[in-house]
């Protein structure tokens, strides 16, 4: 529970491997003595996102002892693994970042609801906002979970639940290693504050950095032909 100066008692991050995720929660505010679970691959809080029974039961295990004041949503890949072809390297960032991050958040929602309090921030992408021919798959899936997101931030208005969007450009990180860097790019420390402050705005929306909402506003209206020719370099 949120103790008498709003600091978050309970904390879980989902994606213990996310260099974001991990920049937001060494940056939030909080209690020295606040409980900080990380949610991984390995350990004692272990889930495959991409398996059903294994979604229930990481959400049953988090809640076991207590209510969560705030989860972070760090589950994400590229969908690039060089083990893989495309088209099975689609089928993992589809099961990965929407089908199993949905159902995850659908399973959180419901018991934050009973509990009656909670925030939950979720790691979106600028890439959702068009398809650009290197990353539209990825982008894909970004899409419909930044879509999900909002509808479910707008049912959980007035249940003492929150959810927020953090919509991060490019990141350096491991993630993101080998690839050009293009402007606006930022580090995961600077995406960290992002995400802290989304946890604290009023709006369901931050972008990480600012200036990418004016970005993206002038990729929407850009004619096809002259926006593939300016997301293509």
């Amino acid at each position: 529970m949120l103790n008498g100066f709003k600091s978050p008692g309970k904390i879980a991050l989902i994606g213990s491997n996310s260099e974001i995720g991990l920049s937001i929660l060494k940056q939030l505010p909080k209690d020295p003595a606040a409980q900080t679970i990380l949610v991984g691959r390995t350990g004692e809080y272990a889930v495959d996102v991409m398996v059903k029974e294994q979604r229930h039961a990481i959400v049953e295990k988090l809640f076991a002892d207590g209510d969560l004041d705030v989860v972070i949503v760090a589950v994400g890949v590229l969908g690039n693994s060089p083990k893989l072809d495309e088209g099975e390297n689609l089928l993992v960032a589809m099961e990965v970042n929407y089908t199993g991050t949905v159902h995850l958040l659908h399973l959180l929602a419901e018991r934050m609801q009973k509990a009656g309090h909670g925030k939950i921030l979720v790691i979106s992408s600028f890439a959702q906002v068009r398809p650009r021919l290197d990353l539209f798959g990825y982008g894909s899936t970004k899409a419909g979970l930044d879509f999900y997101c909002r509808g479910l931030a707008d049912k959980l208005r007035g249940t003492g639940v929150s959810l927020k969007i953090l919509r991060p450009g490019f990141v350096k990180s491991k993630m993101t290693e080998g690839l050009v860097n293009p402007p606006l790019s930022i580090t995961s420390e600077v995406c960290g504050k992002y995400g802290v402050k989304a946890l604290n705005s009023r709006g369901t929306v931050t972008w990480a950095p600012s200036p990418l909402r004016y970005v993206a506003f002038i990729f929407k209206i850009l004619p096809g032909p002259l926006y593939r020719m300016v997301a293509d370099r």
